[in-house]
């Protein structure tokens, strides 16, 4: 959090946060690709850190990230702290979301929405959350019908799957308690 803490204060100062947010994603897209092998050239306690550096030069001479971008990667692979990527861009995402105002959201169905349906799904969570949502709309046919919100660290679970475990529940304690009587 400390490097992701430093990085945002620095987006702010110069206007750049949702800049820097992008950058970072694009950055770990990349990181990815090929089995990984960036991740582990960037990690590998086997090179020194001029020769990591090196390697990341090399991709960062291939990207369009800003100049402040590539010198915070440039930063974590001199202070060996690039294992903690993921983490400092989550941190970094969180708290830049927190700053401008947004959540983000998955939202699972039993069944694909309508762009109508979406756009209700949309205006409740921002009404109810008050900020700008962004939604990953995902579908999952074991929920029988209804919705799962995952926002943060709330989660709203209206779906039918749900309930009937509620019920099932509610039928086993009872049948207990009569049983007991």
């Amino acid at each position: 959090r400390r490097y992701a803490r430093a990085f945002i204060a620095l987006g702010q100062e110069n206007g750049k946060t949702e800049t820097f947010a992008s950058d970072l994603g694009a950055f770990s897209d990349v990181l990815d690709m090929g089995e990984g092998q960036l991740r582990s050239a960037l990690v590998n306690p086997g090179l020194t850190s001029v020769e990591r550096k090196a390697v990341l030069d090399q991709v960062l001479g291939k990207l369009s990230l800003d100049t402040d971008t590539g010198n915070f990667l440039r930063l974590l692979v001199d202070k060996n702290r690039f294992g903690a990527f993921d983490g400092i861009q989550r941190s970094f995402t969180e708290m830049a979301d927190d700053i401008a105002g947004r959540a983000r959201a998955v939202v699972t169905t039993a069944a694909k929405l309508t762009a109508e349906m979406k756009k209700t799904v949309k205006t409740a969570l921002e009404t109810s959350t008050g900020k700008t949502v962004e939604i990953d709309f995902q579908v999952d046919p074991t929920l029988i019908g209804g919705m799962v919100a995952q926002v943060g660290d709330i989660s709203y679970d209206a779906s039918v799957r749900a309930r009937l475990e509620d019920i099932q529940s509610s039928l086993v304690r009872n049948t207990g308690a009569m049983a007991e009587a």
